[in-house]
């Protein structure tokens, strides 16, 4: 059958850490659906900074802001709107920009789209509205009520999203678990690895005893247990960080024994995990993240290699495959016994355990329930 277009009303920028929104975007052009990746509309106001009135001037000056990825059939649009924090700027946003937007998009995507959507916001809304889509799919990540600096009644243009989509999917069980009053039909889409990607990490053996610890992704202070990691590179352990440090002090990076790589493009991100022997996920454990289940875990266990983590609950349900650790001395403990601990049993889990959450796999099901949809 014909495929659709479709749209991703993304909650990242395209060339930010790479998530859940490009996977899904790339999956879907390279199975044939022309797709266009909607950069974020905003969700806070963003704090003054000569980058941000940079970008606010290149997207200005560029008129629609849209650009080529380098994928056949995949389509990046940089909306220009306002945040939808307070009154002035959703007026605006009504009247002038998201209008443009919708002309932009029925431009480049055509008529009736298939719709994901990520932050649930007003401007989200008047985007689906605008676009008259054929299906509406709230792919909810995130419990967006706890961000910092949300829009007050993110609760309630939740709600309406809930309502308005034709289908619902849940990256956690406490996502799926808190909408499920409005929407009783929402399933679970976790979250899942380019296995193959990782996968090369198998073939290198790491160093016994355990040395090199590493963690990628955005080191954020409000997501993320700092004092876990410092902990680890006092026990004299050396501390790989790749990846964004947005919050975290810079002496901290210039510490020895912390060797930080800075971010690297997703397709580079193996060679840059070469010869690290143990992962670690030293999440905090607050209203903001008890709700997500990490993108990275199944990466990480997909090179074999240990990993301790956080007991957020997501990562509880994995228990049999990672080590959790409740306080900072206990991620030392951990990584101190991986001798003892280690078998080639646990190995093999951890590697078969991420093969079964390919993002093959993970789209095929997102696909069904689309079809079955339309």
């Amino acid at each position: 059958m014909e495929r659709p277009p479709v749209v991703i009303l993304s909650g990242v920028r395209w060339d930010f850490l790479w998530q859940r929104h490009q996977t899904i975007a790339t999956m879907f052009a390279s199975a044939g659906y022309p797709t266009t990746f909607v950069e974020t509309t905003g969700l806070a106001n963003p704090r003054p900074s000569r980058a941000t009135l940079r970008k606010l001037a290149s997207r200005v000056g560029r008129d629609t802001g849209r650009r080529s990825s380098l994928q056949n059939g995949l389509t990046v649009y940089a909306p220009l709107v306002a945040p939808p924090t307070c009154g002035v700027f959703r007026l605006l946003n009504r009247r002038y920009f998201v209008p443009r937007v919708v002309r932009d998009l029925a431009a480049l995507a055509g008529p009736h789209p298939v719709v994901i959507a990520y932050p649930p916001t007003r401007t989200t809304l008047d985007l689906i509205s605008g676009l008259r889509p054929r299906l509406v799919v709230y792919d909810c990540s995130d419990d967006y009520a706890f961000f910092p600096r949300a829009p007050k009644d993110i609760t309630e243009t939740e709600r309406e999203l809930l309502r308005r989509a034709d289908l619902v999917s849940c990256t956690s069980t406490q996502l799926l678990e808190r909408v499920r009053s409005v929407r009783p039909d929402a399933f679970p889409s976790g979250p899942a690895v380019d296995y193959g990607r990782f996968a090369v990490l198998q073939n290198t053996r790491p160093d016994d005893p355990v040395r090199t610890i590493c963690f990628f992704g955005d080191v954020s202070g409000e997501r993320m247990d700092l004092t876990a990691l410092r902990a680890i590179v006092e026990a004299g352990f050396k501390v790989r960080v790749v990846g964004g440090i947005g919050g975290v002090e810079k002496r901290f990076l210039e510490t020895s024994g912390v060797d930080y790589r800075g971010e690297v493009p997703h397709a580079e991100l193996p060679a840059a995990l070469a010869g690290v022997d143990a992962f670690v996920l030293p999440y905090r454990v607050n209203a903001l993240t008890r709700s997500i289940s990490p993108a990275k875990t199944y990466e990480c266990l997909a090179t074999g290699r240990p990993v301790v983590a956080a007991p957020l609950p997501a990562l509880k349900e994995l228990a049999g495959y990672v080590y959790l650790a409740e306080r900072p001395g206990d991620y030392v403990d951990v990584l101190r016994s991986l001798d003892g601990l280690e078998t080639e049993e646990r190995r093999r889990a951890r590697i078969e355990i991420s093969r079964e959450n390919s993002w093959e796999a993970r789209f095929a099901e997102i696909e069904e329930a689309l079809w079955r949809a339309l």
